[in-house]
């Protein structure tokens, strides 16, 4: 019974626990409503489903709230309150980008916010704002940057040649203008690689067509490079490092269904090709 005691006493203790004195006073709404904030920009941005839960805990523990937890998946965030009669918020997330000015910002601000001294209207602005900030770059700069990144890569596997540079440029730089263009129709992730992958192949064989100099090969693993999921599953292996074994799962196999997309792509391509009697 002593035990008993003790241990009910420490629990009290720890959920009652007061928040930092330097911290502006909120609600437990308004400090669910901005870890979900956080939560949002994170997982929309490309982090890791364990970076999403360890801020957001560490936002609502950091007010006192240790009765608040937190369950993401790569599409959906949980915030739940195991207090009696407490509620829960979930977060359904339809698209993911990769944006890693945002994650360093909600970085800053959630290891820094007892600097900050902003209460529930000034932080509420600042994470609205970047919710609803544009992506940092143009569809232009991407597409030219995919080239560019198709072209080196090129190079890169040997054969260093003009011919090369330039059409692994022009497959790189079409591929991704034309996954650009059906944006607008919001295609299923699978079809958005295929095109991708269908696309390098047609182009790349066109290249090879009317400039008989190029290297196939060069071209087409060149022009692969920026449409690989290299970071989906970077960040499949360090959920499975955090422990998070559910979200390890669902981005690698996101990211095996991508690479198969695209190799599904230009497989078709090359087998079009063929069947249009082309060389």
């Amino acid at each position: 019974m002593p035990e008993e005691k003790k241990l009910s006493g420490t629990k009290q203790n720890i959920t009652s626990f007061s928040p930092l004195a330097d911290l502006a006073p909120m609600t437990k709404n308004q400090v669910m409503d901005l870890a979900m904030d956080l939560g949002k920009i994170l997982l929309k941005s490309g982090a890791e489903t364990s970076r999403v839960e360890d801020t957001m805990m560490r936002f609502c523990r950091s007010y006192g709230y240790y009765d608040l937890n937190v369950f993401c998946t790569p599409t959906v965030i949980i915030l739940g309150d195991e207090s009696p009669r407490g509620k829960s918020r979930v977060f359904r997330v339809r698209w993911r980008a990769t944006d890693l000015g945002l994650i360093r910002d909600v970085n800053q601000f959630s290891y820094n916010f007892r600097r900050w001294k902003l209460d529930y209207a000034g932080a509420k602005r600042w994470l609205q704002s970047r919710l609803a900030r544009s992506h940092p770059y143009g569809n232009a700069v991407i597409c030219v940057a995919a080239g560019l990144g198709s072209a080196c890569f090129a190079m890169l596997l040997g054969s260093a040649s003009v011919y090369n540079f330039i059409a692994a440029f022009l497959t790189g730089f079409i591929a991704m203008t034309l996954l650009k263009m059906v944006n607008n129709f919001h295609p299923t992730p699978f079809w958005e690689n295929f095109l991708a992958g269908f696309s390098i192949g047609i182009v790349a064989q066109t290249c090879c067509l009317l400039y008989p100099y190029c290297t196939m090969e060069n071209i087409t693993v060149g022009a692969l490079m920026p449409f690989l999921p290299g970071l989906a599953f970077t960040n499949g292996v360090r959920d499975y490092m955090a422990g998070d074994l559910l979200s390890g799962n669902s981005r690698i196999a996101e990211a095996a269904l991508f690479a198969m997309s695209v190799a599904i792509g230009l497989v078709f391509a090359l087998k079009v090709w063929t069947w249009g009697g082309l060389p």
